[in-house]
Order: structure tokens, then sequence, then C-alpha cells
């Protein structure tokens, strides 16, 4: 069992290290087949895409705009499983706010490409499903 308040939750997260500029990232959980995290952005990044993992996503605090689907713009592999582009074409286009729920299936490129007012935290629960022999 693991337990984090949620005041805990959100220092931690406000206080995380930068994986991109204005992007703050903290593990809290790591296992083989998923993970869970908290995500901080202040501006938007760079879409990306997952070939193997789904995303679960719930909005903690803030706002902003999600693209989903679509095709990444000049988009290139950073790691194994991993894609990145400058924006999407062609996707859909919500908002999201706090208490919204979202799961990005693998293979779908999706992107923050705006941010109401300071910044969006949410929680990504990824899940890489088991090899099927």
């Amino acid at each position: 069992v693991q337990f984090v308040p949620a005041s805990k939750l959100l220092a931690d997260v406000r206080k995380a290290p930068e994986t991109a500029p204005n992007v703050g990232v903290m593990t809290y959980l790591s296992a083989p087949g998923y993970s869970a995290i908290f995500v901080r952005r202040a501006k938007p990044d760079k879409a990306e895409l997952h070939t193997k993992q789904l995303d679960i996503w719930y909005v903690v605090e803030g706002s902003g705009t999600l693209v989903t689907g679509g095709s990444l713009v000049d988009s290139k592999d950073t790691e194994p499983g991993e894609v990145r582009g400058k924006s999407i074409f062609g996707g859909a286009t919500r908002h999201v706010a706090k208490g919204d729920f979202v799961t990005i299936p693998a293979n779908v490129p999706h992107w923050i490409s705006a941010i109401d007012g300071k910044e969006i935290i949410y929680l990504v629960v990824k899940i890489t499903p088991e090899k099927k022999m």
C-alpha cells in the first residue's frame, strides 16, 4: 500500500525536476507493465505517441487544450516505443479541466497544445500490456 496525501503530491510535482522547459514530472510508481506519474506543464511542449503504452489521464488542477489523433508533425523516434513531434495535424481538439478523465490508446498521437492560466497538473497511469505468446 502506498498512500500520498494530495498536498504532498502537489508540492512534489511543483518542485519536480524539469524533463523539458516548463514541464516537471514526478514518478510515484514504476513496476513491470505500469507506472504512475504526475505531470506539471506551464507551457505546451512536443506532441507524442507511445507505440506500446496506453495512457490514462486524470486532471488534478488547471485546464488546457488536448489534441488527440491525427498525425505528428516532424516526428522522430526519441527512444524505443516513443515518438515526438512539433505538433499534431488533423487531430480532435477538446478542452480538459480539473476532474476530467482521458484514455489514450497506444499509437494515438496526443498533445497539450495550450494551457489556460499558470499550469495544468495531471496524473498519468501508463500501462504496457503483456506480450502474447
